[in-house]
């Protein structure tokens, strides 16, 4: 041993591999959330659609009209998307959250604990 070689016994590859292998019931939650996400948007915009037809929120441009058997094709479409995206997002924040407060801790066994400096006094003029 040198002076500066560790003296614990280095893992080997396939602890190492082991130990950053992502749990399979996560594969199967992210795979869950891969088929709702656009399930809630599509039926999320058919119900807009249907409340907008109802009570005139906003009025669909004549561009946004297809022709053949569904003219709101191209709005469900838009509509679609952008509340794939915004569950998409609050998804994300629920899990930042629950990874926030269930987590492991910001530090290590092996951290310095954070420095607190007393705050100084400013001078009274």
């Amino acid at each position: 041993m040198g002076k500066y070689t560790d003296y614990k016994r280095q893992p080997s590859m396939s602890e190492r591999e082991a130990s950053t292998k992502l749990h399979p019931i996560w594969q199967g939650v992210g795979f869950g959330l891969m088929i709702l996400t656009p399930l809630l948007g599509y039926f999320g915009a058919l119900v807009l659609l249907e409340e907008n037809s109802r009570r005139n929120w906003v009025t669909i441009p004549a561009d946004l009209l297809a022709p053949g058997k569904d003219p709101l094709l191209f709005a469900k479409i838009i509509l679609t998307v952008a509340l794939m995206l915004v569950i998409f997002t609050v998804f994300q924040l629920f899990t930042y959250v629950l990874y926030r407060l269930f987590g492991p801790s910001r530090y290590g066994p092996l951290d310095v604990p954070p420095v607190s400096y007393p705050k100084r006094r400013k001078k009274q003029r």
